[in-house]
């Protein structure tokens, strides 16, 4: 083997190793695109859901305020009923 066949020989070794390297490359960036767009889709989901809970969240917190009130005032009542000597018995 003469130095034209080797250096031949070497040539393609490192372009084909320049080309297995820039499909390794390729294929990466391609699993990494579409692991991002996955998080961002399960962000967009996240977001969504969390709007569509909100309304929820808020009347429900508005429905224990008003329930909160009721026992109070209802506190109140048994409190000036037991003042009174209404307490039965």
């Amino acid at each position: 083997m003469d130095w034209t066949q080797l250096l031949a020989v070497l040539a393609t070794f490192v372009a084909s190793s320049f080309a297995l390297a820039r499909f390794s490359l390729v294929q990466q960036r391609q699993v990494a695109d579409r692991f991002v767009g996955f998080l961002e889709e399960m962000v967009r989901r996240q977001e969504a859901a969390q709007a569509a809970f909100a309304p929820a969240l808020r009347e429900l917190a508005e429905a224990v305020r008003r329930n909160t009130e009721v026992i109070e005032a209802l506190r109140r009542r048994s409190r000036r009923a037991d003042a009174q000597g209404g307490s039965g018995g």
